[in-house]
This record gives structure tokens, C-alpha cells and sequence, in this order.
């Protein structure tokens, strides 16, 4: 050897024996299995192959027996020449020979109790016995790692003349998409190399017997912190949920909808009122980190064989999007259509599956599922209930009209919880609690967190239209049908939208508002998506749906000059007519509407400027005081007085005559003034 080699082998020994690894091996069984299996791996090799291994063969075999070294100095060691490697290790593994008799270590009781619970056969076994062993100890690691056969990790040759096997079959049971690789427990890096992953490294390292382990890996959930009546507006759904969890037979339940919407939360009452306990697939480990896709793919097998004769357990895999996407073709790592399909269908149990968005997901694999659940953002009247709830909670004092200004926030249970207690920690009130939740929720959808309120001076008997709205509306709060749409028009001002916020205050249900830039897409058929997604949301939430300045999604087709001005039309009447909740639609151009909107409106109402009367009470409404005798305001509108009432704000301004001057402007400007001030 040159001087160089030799120095670059004391400088190895040197590292080796100073800085010992943590892996490093902590029983004697576990050493004499070691050697067992060393001495069967130098008696096995050729007289080349030991004198191209034999440097690492002999590294292994010292860092294992440090108390009895084959040799009287490392010098010794270090300055062995290839040609000399044959000789000394066969003579090592004749004087070290253990024999043949199986040596069993806790380990080895732990891959027993796992392979039993898969149902591995003996050569599954033995590759994952094998693969864990190199991942928890170094000396596995260097032995595995100086048998030929290419590269230095684990392959399917190196493992089958480690355990004697057939080559052949051990390839068979590591190939993608086998039994042993469905398991999740081992990767395949794509070049003929394997390793334990997290999971079966976490099992491995474990000092828990099998009796112990079983519990570890099947963790009691938390109690949910909402009620089965906060599900009210999921529908018979829920109910079918609970009867296919409580029957314990294999099935499918596929929940979906955006954070925070109580999937989660819905899943662990669902368990607790069937009388089961739910258990969480692929949750953070031990060290509180998230484990990857096929760590969790592992978890979930192992729960779903632990669980197979236990009716009283249900398997959850909650944020399950990677889990269950195929991805592009590059990406998918082995992953195919039939294997996710069979594992859709493979529980022996109920298992509950939670996702957050269904676009990206497979048409047959979503056919599989037994039952799936949207979960939309909850009505106004469960938001009462969770804001109520989590402020008592909280100790935070809330009026009742307090607790509805914050669940008029269209927000996610969580997000309403967020606010509450952030407001809490503070030291806060309502205001905090809404600029917390305001901030969620424009984060979240990226608009305003909610609709312009109501002015306090607002009355349907002051604004001005062909039938009596505050008739209508009474009409509309009496009956049950909530199966109407109404079209609201006439000039900007006039109060079509606030009319819309009224009633849905007056029917006690949530305003959803959308206006053009809610739903035009820059794609050919995103706004036909949005509108459906639209008239969707309000039907799951039971709320009211304002759509302002709905010109362009109802406009006459005969003036259409592309196709898409006459498909997001059809889309909009063809929402209308089947349509669950009451519909408001506001248009300052009634005349250039679609014929065909006049009979899909079941009212319709039309706007007009104030006549004298109603304006000099919306006067005294907004100001506080009587419009100057000599002024006149007919042809005014609730949106000037709005305006009048900021802008007098603004500037500290309180002068009748002022306000009245600044209203017969705004008159001015569009044409409408009907006299001179008269002062």
C-alpha cells in the first residue's frame, strides 16, 4: 500500500473509533446476530470479491467487537494488503463462527409483530428485517455496503445474499406496486436501491415491545370541540354518515371543502356518536414532525390491519390531497389509477378520508368513495352558535347584537374561534374580535370580509319603487318557500342592494354578494364556473345571493357578437332555474336585459328617484333635523343622502342649508335639478 492509502486508513480508523455512533449496537444478542451473519457473508464471497471488500468487510467487523479485536494493533490493520484479506477473514469467521441457530433480538420480535399484522410472507420478512437493521445500526450499514453488487445502499442483491435468498423473488417483492411496496415501508429510489423510510425506522428504533407498540401507533384523539347541531346545514348527509360508521362495515367517506370548515372536527364527532374512537393516520411522530406521503401511506396500512378485528375503531386520514392525487407522470413515484382505486377500497373498516379541494382528484377513484361530504362555509345561525360558544369559553363578555356582528363574517368555524380568542388574549372586545376576523378572512378569499352594512337611517318605506317594499318584504319573512329570485332595477342610488341586505336581514340568513370582478374569469368558461360556484355556495349556506350590476351575465343575447357572451347567459338562467336559495339581481339597465330573464324572475321590482315627501324624511333620517322649508329635493336618492352624510362627517359640517345645498349639487350633476335653491 502507498503511504498515502495507509494514512487515509489511519485517518478513518482514527474517526471511527473516536466518534462512536449513536446506532451502535446495545445488546450482545444483537452482536452475536451480527457476527452470525458476518462470518455466513466472508464464508460466501469468492477470494476476489474479499479482496475488493475486505478493507470494508474487516471496518464492519471491528466496529462490532471492539472488545475482542482480531488483530494486536491497528497498525497491523492498516497495513494489510488486498492480497492478504482472503486468508485473514476466512479465518476470522471460522474462529468467530456462531452457527446456524437463529438468534432472536427485540427487534427482531418487532418486524415478527409487524410482518403478522401485514400479513408479509418470510421473505418480506427478512427484507424488511434487513432494511431496518442497516437503518438503526452501522454496522448492518457497513456490512450491507461492502457486499458486491453495485452501488453501496441496499438493493435487491445485496439483501438476497445477505439472507441467502433467491434473487429473483426478492426483486419480485420490492418491485413498484407490489405488496411490500403498497405497505409504504420501503422506498425505491428508481435505481435498484431501497431504504426503510421514517415509519418503519420510527418502529425499528422504538424500545416498546409489540403489546406497547400497537398503542403508541394508534393515539386517542381529542374530543371535537363543535356539536353535532353545527352540522345542521351539511343535510341527510350527516345521517348517513353516522349509520355507515356505526355498521362497522368496510366503506369509504370522502369529506371535502376548504380549511377550516370543521372536516376535521366532524370526523371525531362522527366516530364518538357511533360509540367508536377515531384514529388519526400520518399525524406528526414522536419529535412533532410532519411525515411524508408514503410515511403516512405506511401509517394508514398499519392502522387499517390493526384495526381490521376491532369494530370500535375508526381510520381517519385527515389533509389526505397527497395521499390521494395521482400527479403528473414524473411525479406519481409508482403511483397508479389501480393502486389508488384499491386503496379507496381496501379498509377492512369504515375510513374516513379529508381533503381540502376535489379538482385535481380522479373521477373513478371519487366513484369508489361510499359517500362524500361537502363541507361549504356553515350558515349564519351555526357561526351564532360557534361564536357563542367559543366566547363563553373564553370568558369574553359579547353582546348578543356583538356576537351577530362577528358571525356575519363569512368565515370558517375556525376562523371565528381564532378571532375570539385572539380577542382574549388582548385583553380586547368586539372590535378586536372583528379585526381579527376581518384580517382572516381578506387573507383567506382575498376580497372585503364583508358586505357594506346597512346605514342605521335605512327603511324600505323611504326609498321609492313600483310596488310597496316593505309589503314584500314582510311577504318574504312570513313564508317558508325560500325558492324566489327578484330583479331589482333603475337608477345607481336608488337602494336596489341595500333592499337585498334588508331582507337577508330581515329573513335572518347570510347576504352573499358578488359582483363582476367576483366572477368574470380571464379563461373560457371560468365565469360560468364562478356563477354556478356561486349559486352553489348560497344553496349550501342557505343564504341569500345578491349579485349587483348583473348586466353583463344577463344582457340580450341577439347583441352577443362571441360566443362566451352568450354561454355565461344560458349559464346564469340555466343557475336560476334550479336555483334552492332566494336570489337578488340588480341592474341599472332593465331594458337591456335578455327577454327571457322577465320570466325567470319570480319579482320584479323598479327603482325611482325620491318624490318630495320620502326625501325630506330621509333628510331629517340622515341629519337629524328638517330640510330647509324652501329647498326642494324631489329626485334625490338614498345613495346622494349616504354620500351628503359622509361627506358632512368628513368636514364637521352640520348646517341644514349646507346639506341641502350639497344634495340639490348632486342633483345637479346628473341632470335632475328641478328648481333654483331659492336663497
Amino acid at each position: 500500500m502507498t503511504e498515502q492509502e495507509i494514512e487515509r486508513l489511519r485517518h478513518r480508523r482514527r474517526r471511527n473509533h473516536n466518534c462512536q455512533s449513536d446506532a451502535s449496537f446495545a445488546s450482545s444478542t444483537e452482536v452475536k446476530l451480527f457476527m452470525q451473519a458476518w462470518c455466513d457473508v466472508v464464508c460466501r464471497l469468492s477470494d476476489q470479491q474479499l479482496r475488493n471488500c475486505g478493507s470494508d468487510l474487516q471496518e464492519a467487523w471491528t466496529d462490532a467487537d471492539e472488545a475482542n479485536k482480531a488483530f494486536d494493533s491497528d497498525d497491523e490493520w492498516e497495513l494489510l494488503t488486498s492480497q492478504q484479506y482472503p486468508a485473514l477473514l476466512r479465518r476470522i469467521a471460522t474462529s468467530k463462527a456462531i452457527g446456524k441457530k437463529k438468534i432472536g433480538t427485540s427487534l427482531d420480535r418487532r418486524i415478527d409483530w409487524l410482518a403478522q399484522t401485514l400479513g408479509l410472507d418470510e421473505i418480506e420478512r427478512e427484507i424488511v428485517l434487513t432494511l431496518a437493521r442497516c437503518s438503526t445500526h452501522d454496522e448492518w450499514d457497513k456490512l450491507i455496503r461492502a457486499i458486491p453488487g453495485g452501488g453501496h445502499n441496499p438493493s435487491a442483491r445485496k439483501i438476497a445474499f445477505l439472507n441467502n435468498l433467491s434473487l429473483s423473488k426478492v426483486e419480485d417483492r420490492l418491485a413498484v406496486g407490489a405488496k411490500l411496496w403498497s405497505t409504504g415501508l420501503v422506498d425505491n429510489d428508481g435505481d435498484g436501491e431501497v431504504s426503510a423510510n421514517n415509519f418503519l425506522r420510527r418502529i425499528a428504533k422504538t424500545g416498546s415491545p409489540p403489546s406497547r407498540l400497537a398503542k403508541q401507533l394508534m393515539p386517542a384523539a381529542r374530543a371535537s370541540s363543535l356539536q353535532w347541531e353545527d352540522f345542521d346545514h351539511i343535510g341527510p348527509q350527516r345521517e348517513i354518515a353516522e349509520a355507515l360508521v356505526a355498521a362497522a362495515k368496510p366503506c369509504a367517506i370522502l369529506l371535502y371543502g376548504p380549511p377550516g370548515t370543521g372536516k376535521t372536527e366532524f370526523a371525531k364527532l362522527l366516530a364518538a356518536r357511533s360509540g367508536k374512537r377515531a384514529v388519526f393516520a400520518g399525524m406528526e411522530d414522536d419529535n412533532g414532525r410532519e411525515p411524508n406521503r408514503r410515511e403516512r401511506l405506511a401509517h394508514l396500512t398499519l392502522l387499517r390491519a390493526l384495526t381490521s378485528g376491532d369494530p370500535s375503531r375508526v381510520v381517519v386520514m385527515d389533509e389526505a390531497d397527497d395521499v390521494l392525487q395521482l400527479g403528473a407522470l414524473e411525479d406519481r413515484g409508482g403511483r397508479s389509477k389501480l393502486f389508488l382505486n384499491r386503496l379507496i377500497e381496501g379498509g377492512q373498516r369504515p375510513t374516513i378520508w379529508i381533503v381540502n379541494d376535489l379538482w385535481r382528484f380522479e373521477e373513478s377513484l371519487i366513484r369508489r368513495m361510499s359517500l362524500a361530504i361537502e363541507f361549504p362555509k356553515p350558515s349564519l345561525a351555526v357561526r351564532q352558535r360557534v361564536v357563542e360558544r367559543h366566547a363563553k369559553k373564553a370568558r369574553l363578555k359579547l353582546s348578543e347584537q356583538e356576537r351577530l356582528r362577528l358571525a356575519s363574517l363569512p368565515a370558517a368555524p375556525a376562523v371565528l374561534a381564532s378571532a375570539v380568542e385572539g380577542a382574549k388574549k388582548v385583553a380586547g372586545n368586539i372590535e378586536q374580535a372583528m379585526a381579527i376576523g376581518e384580517g382572516l378572512v381578506s387573507a383567506i378569499s382575498g376580497r372585503p370580509a364583508s358586505p357594506t352594512p346597512l346605514p342605521s337611517a335605512y327603511d324600505p318605506t323611504l326609498a321609492l319603487a313600483d310596488r310597496d317594499l316593505d309589503a314584500l318584504a314582510q311577504r318574504l319573512e312570513a313564508i317558508e318557500d325560500r325558492e324566489w329570485s327578484l330583479l331589482l332595477s333603475g337608477p345607481s342610488g336608488t337602494g336596489k342592494s341595500a333592499y337585498a341586505r334588508h331582507l337577508a336581514e330581515r329573513l335572518k340568513i347570510e347576504l352573499i354578494e358578488r359582483r363582476g370582478s367576483d366572477l368574470l374569469g380571464m379563461y373560457v368558461g371560468e365565469t360560468e364556473a364562478n356563477i354556478a360556484a356561486a349559486f352553489h355556495e348560497a344553496s349550501r349556506c342557505k343564504g341569500l345571493l345578491l349579485i349587483d350590476e348583473a348586466d353583463d351575465f344577463l344582457s340580450d343575447r341577439r347583441d352577443a357578437q362571441r360566443s362566451w357572451e352568450r354561454s355565461l347567459v344560458n349559464e346564469m338562467l340555466r343557475q336560476m332555474e334550479v336555483s334552492k336559495a332566494p336570489f337578488v339581481a340588480t341592474t341599472n339597465l332593465a331594458d337591456n336585459l335578455d327577454p327571457a330573464t322577465q320570466r325567470r324572475f319570480t319579482i320584479r321590482a323598479a327603482f325611482r328617484a325620491l318624490d318630495e315627501s320620502r326625501a325630506r324624511t330621509q333628510f331629517h333620517r340622515w341629519f337629524g333635523q328638517e330640510a330647509p322649508r324652501d329647498v326642494q329635493l324631489q329626485g334625490s336618492t338614498p345613495g346622494d343622502f349616504a354620500l351628503v352624510s359622509r361627506r358632512a362627517k368628513l368636514l364637521d359640517e352640520g348646517n341644514p342649508t349646507t346639506l341641502a345645498k350639497w344634495l340639490q349639487r348632486e342633483l345637479a350633476d346628473r341632470g335632475q335639478a328641478r328648481s333654483p335653491m331659492g336663497f
